[in-house]
């Protein structure tokens, strides 16, 4: 889904555009007077200069790169940071023109950009996997030229794959990714302002309400204190027995108890069921019994 900006939005980007298509491209001459005051003292001013003098670069690369559906002042914030990366790197001493150095840049930090978020996974986390993403339209289209003028049958992932030496199932892998973008759960299914559901109105919410989760826990509290209760009409013994056996998260086996106790584990099991018994007279005499159903 391609972003659309607010009116306020548009404003400003068309705005900064007009502002920055009548600044004048700066001369041979008047470039290496610039980029010279720059890189040997640091003269903010000529920064400025450089800077407005080829946002022209920039408009021209955010234009290109606006297909990927993100917001255009982004591209063209994106597009400044790689004149500044440019400006900073820069050699005066090689022979050729900031601009041509600084297109490098831009396209770089607006690559950069787009990879960051076209999906909230990251993609493209090699170089081969960057170049393809934003070069598989490009290669399909060639390809299937080719194709029809050579009657080629051989499928169009596998001769991406053997043109940049890769494995089909990363050009598969990368085309499923540009086709299929981030399903927004909260965006409109249809973009209609009369049917304005969104995948969110579509999901089942099979956890419990908030009435549901109080009255469990008004059920939960209330058995706790019947069996804390019913725990009393036992003995000492009967009682650890219960509680190592049945209330405890790593329950004691009949020998391990015995043990403790230092009887058989024949008459841990005996003392077990009696104290069942104990408690279940004790629990069903309770006025709150019907919260243990």
């Amino acid at each position: 889904m391609s972003h659309i900006d607010d009116t306020l939005t548009q404003k400003a980007n068309l705005k900064f555009v007009s502002k920055a298509m009548k600044q004048p491209l700066l001369s041979l001459d008047e470039e290496k007077k610039v980029t010279k005051l720059w890189t040997e003292r640091k003269d903010v001013k000529s920064l400025h200069i450089l800077i407005n003098s080829y946002e022209k670069l920039v408009i021209s690369c955010a234009i290109k790169f606006r297909k990927f559906g993100l917001p255009f002042g982004d591209l063209l914030q994106e597009g400044n940071i790689g004149i500044l990366k440019a400006a900073y790197k820069f050699d005066t001493k090689v022979n050729v023109r900031f601009s041509t150095y600084a297109i490098w840049w831009i396209k770089s930090s607006m690559q950069e950009f787009v990879l960051r978020n076209w999906s909230i996974v990251r993609i493209g986390t090699t170089a081969t996997q960057k170049l393809l993403f934003f070069q598989l339209s490009r290669l399909k289209n060639k390809i299937q030229n080719s194709s029809l003028e050579n009657n080629s049958t051989e499928p169009i992932n596998n001769q991406i794959a053997d043109d940049m030496k890769i494995k089909v199932s990363e050009v598969e892998k990368i085309s499923q990714r540009v086709l299929k973008k981030d399903l927004m759960l909260d965006h409109s299914i249809n973009n209609d302002d009369e049917d304005n559901r969104t995948p969110l109105d579509f999901l089942n919410d099979e956890s419990l309400n908030p009435y549901e989760i109080t009255s469990n826990n008004n059920i939960a509290q209330n058995r706790k204190k019947v069996i804390g209760k019913s725990l009393n009409a036992l003995n000492d013994k009967e009682k650890y027995i219960i509680k190592k056996r049945h209330l405890n998260n790593s329950p004691f086996t009949l020998e391990a108890i015995g043990k403790d106790l230092k009887i058989s584990k024949e008459r841990v099991r005996q003392l077990e069921s009696r104290a069942f018994s104990k408690l279940k007279k004790r629990i069903l005499k309770t006025s709150k019994v019907q919260d243990l159903i």
